[in-house]
């Protein structure tokens, strides 16, 4: 076992105090709590009196209602530093009420004054219904927020119920940490990647496509984010749609129960230094009709990744990160790109504007790239990292990789990214051997690491802007590539895996 796991951990749980997954009253035995103390031996003058009464301990949280809220999630739909998207889900189609009240963690908060002192702050938010089932889901956005500062908070309605109070793990400004999986569902496997997660305390985690493995059956969401909650409730978990989301309304199962920025199924924001995007890579296409979409979202993907490469050249930022959930080269056993018409649109992006890392999921293996371009190596090409063993059966590798691979395994894990000092430091980690068996707890196998430099030296101010390479935004007829070929080789993609079980 890394020792590193050990420390973290014990570090998070100095620095978050009380801030356990669910805080607990004085005396409740919560991860947070003091330990109790040792009783005294009574002095032979002073005989033991049954009647004194005890220290007095801090009243329980009242939390009961008809409607109390569950599956409780973090994420952001602005700026990750100053605000907070809060997402849960009531029973029933009748609104209890979408409130948040909330307030800073100060130095000297003990557990009792974290769970039972009046939250200075409320906001209100919205609701709206969940596909598939007599539910709602509740969005509220907390804003105006200090980078540094831990929250406490606790949500729902007098009408409902409350939730426990939770705290939302303090954002850092300079340098940070995430981590990321994909193909998730419900399995031991998924558990245990998300334990060890946890006990990383990343800034936040990233989940690339296949979250819960619904695939129609629509209440196997609520036991999803049950699962995910005592991590997401405190720090925020971004995603995007897979093949398997596709199988719940054409991804309406999805977009009603995450809150993610812009329309929620692609995005771009910055964490710091880095920049990221995220995209569908057409997974929610599901017939010619809906083509536009895709289209649409490539056309902002190309502005978006246009814009970060100008301000990285401008040394705004160090780093331009893209996720999705499907590969764009594998080496697993059957598992080729099968969509390379859209392939050669997204690299014709990726490269044109140096993205230095990709995240994705979709194959079931472990598997990282040298850098690397329209699937040969290649030394300004992008690093892809495949993190498909996030719980669910795992597939197999062929015997030969391709050279462009560094790193090739079967096996359940994540990765975790350290971002310091302008580099990034990826570390990937088996939980389970190839055939799924999980590793002891406590005994995860350390398979890769890596480290990538920015493309861009520190800005000296001294280039003058007219002499400064451009890179200006393209439109897609401008790229080489057949749009109709390639939205109908999507749309073929995703029928077969729609009638394929094992994809």
């Amino acid at each position: 076992m890394d020792s590193r796991f050990t420390r973290r951990a014990i570090v998070r749980a100095i620095l978050l105090g009380m801030a356990s997954s669910a805080l607990t009253a004085c005396g409740g035995g919560g991860s947070g709590s003091s330990p109790p103390s040792t009783p005294s031996t009574p002095s032979p003058n002073q005989p033991d009196d049954p009647e004194t009464p005890e220290e007095p301990e801090c009243p329980p949280e009242e939390t009961a209602g008809a409607q109390p809220p569950r599956g409780l999630h973090a994420s952001w739909t602005d700026h990750p530093h100053t605000t907070r998207t809060l997402t849960w889900f009531t029973d029933g189609t009748t609104d209890p009420g979408t409130r948040v009240q909330y307030g800073p963690v100060t130095g000297d908060a003990d557990s009792c004054s974290l769970t039972n002192e009046a939250f200075p702050f409320e906001v209100t938010g919205t609701a709206h219904e969940t596909y598939g089932v007599e539910a709602l889901t509740h969005v509220a956005t907390l804003t105006g927020l200090q980078a540094g500062q831990a929250v406490r908070y606790r949500v729902g309605s007098d009408n409902g119920g409350w939730s426990p109070t939770r705290v939302l793990a303090p954002t850092r400004i300079n340098g940070f940490r995430f981590c990321h999986f994909g193909d998730h569902g419900l399995r031991d496997a998924s558990q245990r990647v998300l334990s060890n997660v946890e006990d990383l305390a990343p800034d936040f985690f990233i989940v690339a496509g296949d979250l819960s493995y619904a695939n129609g059956d629509q209440p196997v969401w609520d036991r999803y984010f049950d699962m995910l909650e005592p991590l997401a409730a405190r720090v925020p978990v971004m995603t995007c749609p897979g093949n398997h989301e596709n199988k719940d309304g054409g991804g309406q199962g999805y977009r009603t129960r995450v809150s993610q920025p812009g329309k929620g199924i692609y995005y771009g924001f910055d964490y710091n230094r880095v920049h990221f995007f995220f995209s569908t890579g057409g997974s929610l296409l599901t017939d010619l009709s809906s083509t536009t979409e895709l289209l649409v979202e490539l056309a902002a993907m190309e502005k978006d990744l246009a814009e970060a490469w100008r301000r990285r050249r401008d040394g705004e930022i160090d780093f331009i990160v893209f996720v999705q959930h499907y590969t764009l080269w594998t080496n697993c056993e059957g598992r080729d790109p099968a969509n390379f018409a859209l392939v050669a649109v997204e690299e014709q992006i990726l490269l044109r504007y140096d993205v230095d890392l990709v995240l994705v999921g979709h194959d079931h293996v472990f598997e990282r790239s040298h850098p690397m371009a329209y699937g040969k190596l290649s030394d300004n090409g992008y690093v892809q990292v495949t993190q498909g063993g996030g719980g669910q059966s795992l597939y197999e590798l062929i015997e030969d990789p391709a050279n462009w691979a560094a790193v090739s395994r079967v096996c359940h894990g994540f990765t975790v990214v350290d971002v310091e000092d302008r580099r990034i430091h990826a570390r990937s980690y088996a939980v389970s051997d190839e055939d799924g068996n999980l590793y002891p707890e406590g005994e995860e196998i350390l398979l890769d690491e890596f480290t990538l430099a920015p493309r861009v030296a520190a800005p000296t101010g001294i280039t003058p802007l007219s002499t400064r390479e451009q890179r200006p935004a393209r439109s897609l007829a401008e790229l080489d590539v057949d749009l109709n070929a390639m939205l109908k080789h999507t749309l073929q993609r995703n029928l077969t895996h729609d009638m394929n079980e094992m994809h």
